[in-house]
This record gives structure tokens, sequence and C-alpha cells, in this order.
């Protein structure tokens, strides 16, 4: 990730969170542009970020303008104008992934991908891949509902649904099967951290 002019103001301690918090905005200003997450979820926040005096007014002038992306504006020079340099790149990354075409939908269900694979992949979703995260939060509910696969299968399905929704308790193990136990506690522990 870039450094921000809000990075080399904030405190030592506040500048990692800073950062997390701008990247979360901004991945959830590209799902919502995209579709993929109610726009109201993300508008809502970025409009209280836009009208706080706690946060800094660079990051208050990056909520309004992904505030005006979602709403639907695409001018990349009319967006940024209020924009720290670094601000306005994030931006302007912000409309290149949501112009990105989404991979067709049957060949980003039917993709086979291994056991060690799909503990990757969720990993990775959780880490901030909204669109990974979209298609593997439709391809666990397949999973954990799909009376033709084994009851393990279903369960790590289950299981894995709620690590996407943001489950870390490790009570969730007693769930699944001896053979996708550890490779799920050690996901776990991995997101824990």
């Amino acid at each position: 990730m870039k450094s921000t002019s809000a990075d080399a103001s904030a405190p030592t301690d506040d500048s990692g969170s800073d950062r997390e918090k701008i990247e979360k905005m901004v991945s959830l200003t590209i799902a919502a542009a995209r579709g993929l997450t109610p726009v109201g979820q993300v508008l809502l926040p970025l409009a209280q970020i836009a009208g706080s005096d706690l946060a800094p007014p660079d990051a208050r002038a990056l909520a309004r303008a992904l505030a005006r992306v979602i709403n639907g504006e695409r001018d990349p020079v009319a967006l940024a104008e209020d924009l720290t340099p670094a601000y306005a790149e994030q931006l302007w990354e912000v409309l290149d992934q949501i112009e990105v075409p989404a991979p067709a939908e049957a060949e980003a269900a039917r993709q086979g991908v291994s056991f060690e694979e799909l503990i990757e992949k969720v990993a990775e979703a959780c880490s901030g891949e909204v669109l990974l995260w979209q298609r593997l939060w439709d391809f666990t509910e397949e999973l954990s509902t799909d009376e033709r696969l084994p009851a393990d299968m279903r369960a790590l399905g289950t299981v894995l649904r709620k690590i996407l929704a943001g489950e870390r308790q490790k009570h969730v193990l007693a769930e699944l099967s001896p053979a996708h136990r550890p490779a799920v506690a050690q996901l776990l522990d991995w997101l824990i951290q």
C-alpha cells in the first residue's frame, strides 16, 4: 500500500490502524460500486467520516470523493480535485478496479481447487480481497447446503462461511472432520494474529 499524508501525520501507533481504515474504505467502495455490497451500507460510514472533525481533512476529502464514486461519478480529475497526490492516486486505482470486468460467473464458480488452495483463498479473502470474498461467500453457501455432498464437506462449507463472516473463535473447529480440523485451525491462528 502506498504511503499517504495521513500516515505521515498520524502518531506511530495509529498509522497502521489509519492505513487499515483507508484500505477498508477503498475496498468497500469498490464492492459497492460493482454491486457486491449494498450501497447504503457503505455510503453511511463514508458520510460519517466526511463530516467528522475527528478524521484528518485529507481523509475526509477522500471519503467525500469515494461517496461520489459510489453515486456514479467517474471523472478522475474532478474527483481528485481536493485530494492529496497520494489519495488521488488511490482514487484512480479505485476507478481502475471498478472498471475491471468480473470473471465469467460459470468460470469463477466452477474452477476446481484443492482443500489447501481453498483455505489459502479464504485467508486472502479475509485479508481484504473483496471480489474473492464475494465468490467464496457464494461458494461456501453452495457447499454447506448441497445435500449431494458428504456431511464433512457441508460442515467445511458452514465453518468457512462463518470465518468469512468474521468468526475467529476456535469452537467452530468442533464442527469439522478430523481431516479438515488442522488446516482450519492454522487458518484461524493466522487470522487472529
